[in-house]
């Protein structure tokens, strides 16, 4: 971002202080992890190298409805500009140059091409689906490196922070033991399969409120408890997650990852909500806005990333990564996991011989980040494909702003998640 945003806002311990009273019975108490020698106050400002300067990092999107692959995560890409203004104010002079593939497969293609050609040091694929297959090969014969905040390919040269489908299958074979499970699976959707006693098919034209009905039967015929898996994409996860809710289903519900996408939250939450708790869970890691409350680094990191969000917020200069709206339109969407991607590419961009993708993606090999480095997730080791340390954990919701992010102009209640106690 070419202008420079002023600084202001309340300091973060003043939010931190105020919100932690009205979380404190909903978040449970965690032992303190490893500081990872981040200071007691983390600058908005993330330093860089100045081998960095002049480099490029590309973004890759989709913009579109429901119909377009992996639309859901669009605004949320939003956290790799954040990162981008946070290297920037201290003088990195980076570029972050975004595309929007449009969820198919000749538009992904298209993107990368293009992002090629401006010669970019690694990508940022924030979308997932099968229309990007054709795309990561490309990618793969050019030497650029992928890095996957929102979905888990199984390819070489392309790093994930999703949870992989075994640790997943694991952990939920556990949580759900002594539970008779139903799969709803989503026609073309692909999803973790978690094993089940009945696995149900929809589409994006299913009725749900018929569909509900039905699984009402069965859960009230059940002699042992019932959790149903709804193994489909956010806008199809919310509808059905609504109608059950709305019908007051005794079920547990286990969502896939995209619930935790901003569209979940909007399309669950459009129109007259009657409940204001969700009886859900998914799985991921610990990466919400109440990251901020912990005392350690980890959460110190988040609370300098989600101060600089309330930066851009307030500034009328400041835009989206696709420059389309002004960035307080998806501020309240702008991700932690795309903002630590870009920050990983910074920090293998210092350590590579050139700007060249080939160059920094064997850099990122090797690498290894912590919350002194900037990013928000705790530990990243890309020596791994999948790349967070941290265990997987069971996510639980709840409907409501934690209020971290400034006075958003689009701010209404949102989903949050954070690990279930």
């Amino acid at each position: 971002m070419k202008s420079k945003i002023a600084t202001v806002g309340a300091p973060i311990a003043v939010i931190a202080l105020i919100v932690s009273l009205v979380l404190v019975a909903i978040f449970q108490t965690k032992a303190q992890e490893q500081d990872h020698a981040v200071a007691v106050t983390v600058p908005v400002e993330l330093k860089a190298g100045g081998s960095v300067r002049g480099g490029s990092i590309g973004l890759l999107v989709t913009v579109g409805n429901e119909n377009a692959e992996g639309s859901e995560w669009n605004q949320a890409a939003a956290g790799a500009q954040v990162a981008l203004e946070r290297f920037n104010r201290a003088g990195a002079g980076i570029t972050l140059v975004t595309e929007d593939d449009r969820g198919t497969a000749s538009g992904a293609l298209a993107a990368v091409r293009s992002l090629a050609e401006q010669n970019v040091s690694g990508i940022i694929v924030a979308t997932r689906g099968k229309h990007l297959k054709e795309a990561i090969d490309l990618a793969q014969q050019l030497d650029i490196p992928l890095i996957f905040p929102y979905d888990s390919p199984d390819a070489e040269g392309t790093w994930s922070f999703q949870v992989d489908d075994h640790s997943m299958k694991n952990l939920m074979a556990v949580h759900n033991a002594g539970q008779r499970l139903i799969r709803l699976d989503q026609e073309n959707f692909g999803g973790v399969e978690y094993p089940a006693d009945q696995v149900v098919k929809v589409t994006a034209g299913t009725d749900t409120e018929q569909l509900a009905r039905d699984l009402s039967q069965q859960v009230k015929d059940s002699k042992v408890p019932v959790a149903i898996a709804i193994n489909a994409d956010p806008y199809l996860q919310a509808r059905v997650v609504r109608s059950l809710q709305d019908l007051g289903v005794d079920a547990e519900l286990i969502l896939a990852p995209g619930a935790t996408s901003p569209a979940f939250g909007a399309s669950y939450l459009s129109g007259e909500v009657k409940r204001s708790t969700i009886n859900a869970v998914s799985i991921g890691y610990d990466s919400g806005d109440a990251v901020a409350l912990k005392s350690d680094g980890e959460g110190r990191s988040m609370s300098a990333y989600l101060q600089m969000v309330k930066i851009m917020s307030d500034s009328s200069d400041a835009t989206s990564p696709l420059g389309d709206q002004p960035f307080s339109e998806v501020a309240g969407a702008a991700d932690s996991r795309s903002h630590d991607s870009l920050v990983a590419f910074v920090r293998a961009m210092e350590g590579s011989p050139s700007h060249k993708a080939k160059d920094v993606k064997e850099t990122l090999e090797g690498l290894k980040l912590s919350p002194a480095d900037g990013v928000t997730s705790g530990s990243l080791d890309f020596s791994s494909q999948h790349a967070v340390q941290a265990k997987p954990v069971l996510l639980a919701s709840s409907i409501g702003n934690l209020d971290m992010r400034g006075s958003l102009p689009s701010a209404r209640a949102g989903v949050q998640w954070f690990p279930k106690a």
